[in-house]
């Protein structure tokens, strides 16, 4: 078999098979919103309680995705996926089969380490198989996240109203196990070029003096810390992920509160996947043609995101609601997959895997915490126009902080082409003496 660059060939299959894991899995996850009602109702819980079945998949997985990275490179990225795949699925049949509400809870968390277990490898090896078109890649990924946002909801209306919640994850569990088959493409890629350039990489970590081999390989992702405007991107992420969670998880809930009936709670949902999936294909076209700098584009969604949710509880009508999904969704479908384009560029190419766990366990363990920060906040208030305005307000430290991240990495270009500069005029001047 011949060398196989990036960017075409086999790579197209691998990006295939990454928008289905995500549609399976992270877009399933998303979605669970529209249990959230048929749960409350049928365990009498609080909104806490139930918040918490919402939660458990994300918080229990989270620490995991540090180390499915290095666990991948030991054991194989398909074979660590396609293990993912059928946990994931599984995991949702025997939720169908519970009795008892931690029961229900185990199951959620396995179903999360099950998804943890397929998108992070998918992440790394899409990294590898894309450069000049990452940003267009990235975003067709993370367009099946959008895919999953727009088909599981009105399923699983469909199959609760005629069937119960039980009979409906057992269905989407049997359609989740279809995630094998996707993380089956995710084929290594070896070629000549990528050997060539880790061994570069090697090489020049051990001149500069790093210290990568002091720490042993479950113990790297360290080294992302020691990089000021990752870190900070990281603590972004964390801010971003409750807001945006607190959105898709109790939207569905808030227009009920507001009078509306379960299927146009869905339908929602239904408008926003609908809405983030146009924007998340098309920004990476203009992002790898640097029509727009994807910070500069990062910094207007993230602010777009936070007036627009801080603006939901003007209205309860309808068609404002529909309004807020599809302005909110073209923000946030830019936004989310922004954080991966951009962590892309800030690591050295040796930490990509590392630093890519990073983000995914970031955002598991905070859109965890976004859902029962806004059901302690419902319980507390009685309604949903503070854990909106919780939301906006997290999205808006999310602004600042890439605001941050962008000002500083300027800076720094800046007195890199002033060095660059000076450099010449010294050259040119020892030329003239001469």
């Amino acid at each position: 078999m011949g060398v196989r660059a990036p960017d075409h060939g086999w790579a197209w299959m691998v990006l295939i098979g990454t928008h289905f894991a995500n549609m399976l899995g992270y877009g399933y996850l998303t979605t669970l919103g529209i249990f959230y009602i048929e749960w409350k109702e049928y365990y009498d819980s609080t909104a806490t309680a139930t918040s918490w079945m919402l939660s458990m998949p994300w918080m229990v997985a989270s620490p995991f995705c540090v180390f499915i990275g290095v666990i991948a490179s030991r054991l194989g990225i398909r074979r660590v996926a396609v293990t993912g795949a059928v946990i994931n699925g599984s995991a949702t049949i025997l939720g169908s089969l519970t009795k008892d509400m931690w029961q229900l809870y185990m199951c959620n968390a396995l179903s999360g380490f099950g998804v943890v277990m397929m998108l992070t490898p998918g992440s790394v090896i899409l990294a590898q198989y894309f450069n000049k078109r990452y940003a267009l890649a990235n975003g067709i990924a993370f367009l099946g996240i959008s895919v999953g946002q727009m088909l599981f909801p009105p399923l699983f209306r469909v199959l609760i109203d005629n069937y119960g919640w039980r009979s409906a994850m057992f269905v989407t569990g049997a359609l989740q196990l279809n995630g094998v088959a996707a993380c089956a493409l995710f084929r290594p890629l070896k070629t000549r070029a990528m050997k060539m350039k880790t061994n570069k990489a090697n090489s020049d970590v051990k001149t500069s003096g790093a210290n990568d081999s002091i720490l042993p390989a479950p113990l790297r992702f360290l080294y992302v810390f020691t990089n000021i405007k990752a870190v900070l991107l990281l603590l972004a992420c964390c801010a971003y992920s409750i807001g945006l969670f607190i959105n898709l998880s109790h939207l569905p809930a808030r227009a009920k509160d507001a009078g509306w009936s379960d299927y146009h709670s869905s339908m929602l949902l239904f408008v926003y996947a609908i809405v983030s999936m146009v924007t998340r294909l098309g920004h990476g076209w203009f992002v790898d043609r640097d029509y727009i700098s994807c910070y500069k584009l990062h910094l207007v969604t993230l602010l777009g995101s936070a007036v627009t949710t801080t603006l939901n509880p003007v209205s309860d009508s309808y068609v404002f609601l529909v309004g807020y999904v599809v302005v909110y969704g073209a923000f946030t479908g830019v936004a989310s997959p922004l954080f991966i384009t951009n962590m892309r560029k800030l690591v050295d190419p040796s930490h990509v895997p590392v630093a890519l766990s990073l983000i995914w366990a970031t955002a598991f363990i905070f859109n965890g915490i976004g859902s029962v920060v806004a059901g302690r906040i419902y319980d507390a208030t009685g309604n949903y126009v503070v854990p909106f305005l919780a939301g906006g307000a997290m999205f808006l430290v999310a602004f600042m902080l890439t605001f941050v991240i962008a000002l500083t990495k300027r800076r720094q270009e800046r007195h890199s082409n002033i060095q660059v500069t000076t450099n010449q005029v010294q050259y040119d001047t020892v030329v003239c003496e001469l």
